[in-house]
């Protein structure tokens, strides 16, 4: 497991006490889902940038309910990546 992934797991896991590390990549972030609301979400959003200056923006695919943890994570570690590379 990915070091970004165990930050957003326990970030979520903060947010949604039931969400667990063996929690699956396809599920989506909001409803049906990690049930995150968009205030989480957003929550969810500065703390990945804080920790890994790794930009997403709201309008992200990436960053909306519907996106799953994998497509999140993913946009996470390339933002990441981008500004190390920078």
């Amino acid at each position: 497991m990915s070091e970004i992934r165990s930050f957003v797991i326990g970030i979520i896991s903060e947010i949604n006490p039931s969400v667990t590390e063996d929690v699956s990549d396809e599920l989506p972030l909001g409803p049906g889902g990690l049930e995150l609301e968009s205030l989480a979400l957003v929550e969810l959003l500065v703390q990945v940038e804080h920790e890994f200056n790794a930009k997403i923006a709201d309008e992200d695919p990436a960053a909306q309910p519907d996106a799953t943890l994998g497509q999140f994570v993913s946009a996470v570690e390339r933002a990441a990546a981008a500004e190390a590379a920078a």
